[in-house]
């Protein structure tokens, strides 16, 4: 149980749908049944809902009886979550960045201090040998982490200088003896917070490495005292300094471990429950939204979250509204993504009838909102999954002559398409624009020329999509492709090297120009290319089987086979 006192007094308990909590929830109750229930045992004060874009809190906690605060984090990338339902609340806290520019509707999102914080018991100095010079620990999604990518590859071209670690996946014990065998730790926020890592690496006696425009490291860190804050144009200088300076180096890093102890989680707990307690209640603006924007925000809230039975709740709730409001594009949306969720329990005949009704519901909305870029996308996603070229090619088409955002929180995507990331990104800074969406369009209509034989045509859609948006590699790639195609190697491999700072750590692209390189007569070139790129691989700890692929197949073009 994680029953909690605190050296003020404060007694917290801890609440969730499942797993090791203090008291459980079933998805469908509401949040006063849940407080009356809990207050028989004991009577709570507060309800503080951790991460609630990911991990929702009962049903309508715009009508808790007790003061409320959401604590959220990944407003990068789940804007469309909170953008309404942060209005239940009285009080709504998030990172300094999130704080400054986020743009809600019915509340103002705050911030009082880091949210995050090591764990003591874990992440500790050990009596382990310093034996990597520069470690990486972390999410190696490029899509969303694309400038820290990019650092961590100039990084890891000093593999041959440095013993350079750049791991992903590790956890708990292995993490913390990990980040004690480090010199140097490299940190790069995906928002510009002190995030987990800051501390973690501190706290395991390892020099923090963090970028100069972290927005809530001034007043808490010092440059060059406890932590050393990089620019791109002088990271690498730094690294080789504080590796050829050991004694700056270890006092620094001691000065970090220092002060990186008063961050620790339950000496902080305190400071945010009286913060939270002085502040005003309310005034909880949710409720003087129109019912049908409240409807499709718990359908949203509840979609995103990782408990099952809130996505099967998310689900019931959106077959409900379509059958309330089955001409409104939202709701016909929601429903057919909500479907989408049951796609992986089923097979055969109803996995084909339930695919039908998601296209379905789709198709309407398309037709009701045809000038809107999202329905066709997302219609377009189904006819690829159906594996219809031409119904596919007819949707993105549209998605090009439509020229409206509307919608945009609906957009279907993965993580690891850098379009996605950038749209949910822009929805977040109120930064939206079409041409993002038809570079996404364009780029997936070059892929199917490609397809079909039509290189000329390829190489069009892929240049009409880097002049939209010129900083996805893919389409560059794309382009090559087709231009090889049309008997144009050195063009190809023009492309493909041009492009190439806009990629990290990605092997078939690096293989595709050290295969253009050596086909356009420049071997040298392209044998330099390929032991860069082997070194990059080697040192990044999920791509050894590509860097073992890559080598056989560098050596058979190399030898021009």
């Amino acid at each position: 149980m994680s029953l909690y006192h605190s050296a003020h007094g404060h007694e917290v308990r801890t609440l969730a749908i499942e797993g090791d909590a203090d008291y459980l929830f079933d998805p469908r109750e509401t949040t006063s049944d849940v407080i009356a229930r809990v207050s028989k045992d004991w009577p709570p004060d507060l309800l503080m809902c951790w991460l609630p874009e990911l991990f929702p809190p009962p049903r309508a906690v715009e009508d808790s009886p007790i003061k409320t605060v959401a604590i959220v984090s990944d407003w990068n990338i789940y804007f469309p979550q909170i953008e309404a339902n942060l209005a239940r609340y009285d009080l709504a806290l998030t990172d300094k960045p999130g704080a400054r520019t986020l743009r809600l509707r019915g509340a103002k999102a705050q911030y009082y201090a880091p949210l995050y914080s090591h764990l003591s018991t874990v992440h500790r100095k050990l009596d382990v040998k310093k034996d990597i010079d520069i470690l990486f620990v972390g999410n190696l999604n490029h899509a969303i982490h694309r400038e820290r990518a990019r650092c961590l590859e100039r990084i890891a071209a000093l593999a041959g200088e440095f013993h350079v670690v750049i791991a992903t996946d590790v956890y708990d014990e292995e993490y913390a003896r990990l980040l004690n065998r480090a010199r140097i730790v490299f940190n790069y926020s995906v928002r510009g917070e002190l995030n987990l890592r800051t501390f973690e690496a501190m706290a395991c006696g390892a020099l923090l490495f963090l970028e100069h425009h972290n927005e809530e490291a001034g007043g808490l860190l010092q440059n060059r005292i406890d932590a050393v804050m990089y620019t791109e144009e002088d990271m690498i200088g730094l690294l080789r300094h504080y590796l050829a300076e050991p004694e700056q180096r270890r006092q620094a890093a001691r000065a970090g471990r220092r002060k990186c102890a008063a961050f620790a989680g339950e000496l902080r707990l305190d400071g945010w429950i009286n913060w939270i307690a002085r502040q005003p209640r309310g005034p909880r603006a949710f409720k003087t939204l129109p019912e049908e924007d409240r409807l499709l925000a718990d359908i949203l809230q509840n979609a995103a979250s990782l408990v099952i039975g809130q996505q099967d709740l998310a689900r019931d709730d959106a077959l409900a509204c379509l059958a309330r409001f089955g001409d409104r594009p939202d709701f016909l949306i929601t429903a057919g993504l909500a479907q989408l969720h049951d796609l992986t329990k089923l097979d055969g005949e109803p996995r084909r009838l339930e695919t039908k009704e998601v296209m379905r519901c789709f198709n309407k909305a398309s037709s009701i909102a045809p000038d809107a870029i999202t329905p066709w996308l997302n219609l377009a996603v189904m006819c690829r999954q159906a594996g219809s070229v031409e119904a596919e090619t007819h949707c993105l088409e549209n998605a090009l002559s439509a020229s409206s955002c509307e919608y945009g929180g609906l957009l279907m995507g993965v993580t690891s398409d850098p379009y996605y990331i950038a749209w949910r990104k822009g929805l977040a800074l109120g930064a939206i624009r079409p041409e993002l969406l038809w570079a996404a369009a364009a780029c997936r209509l070059s892929e199917l020329d490609l397809i079909r034989g039509r290189a000329a045509d390829a190489c069009a859609r892929a240049r009409q999509s880097i002049a939209w948006e010129p900083s996805v590699a893919f389409p560059h790639r794309i382009w090559a492709i087709a231009e090889s195609q049309l008997g144009r190697i050195e063009e190809a491999a023009s492309i493909l090297e041009d492009a190439l700072p806009l990629t990290a750590f990605d092997a078939d692209y690096r293989m595709d120009l050290v295969r253009a390189l050596a086909l356009s007569g420049q071997v040298e070139k392209a044998e330099a290319v390929a032991a860069e790129s082997m070194r990059l691989l080697r040192v990044c700890s999920n791509q050894q089987e590509h860097a073992d692929a890559f080598d056989g197949c560098v050596a058979e073009i190399l030898r021009g086979e």
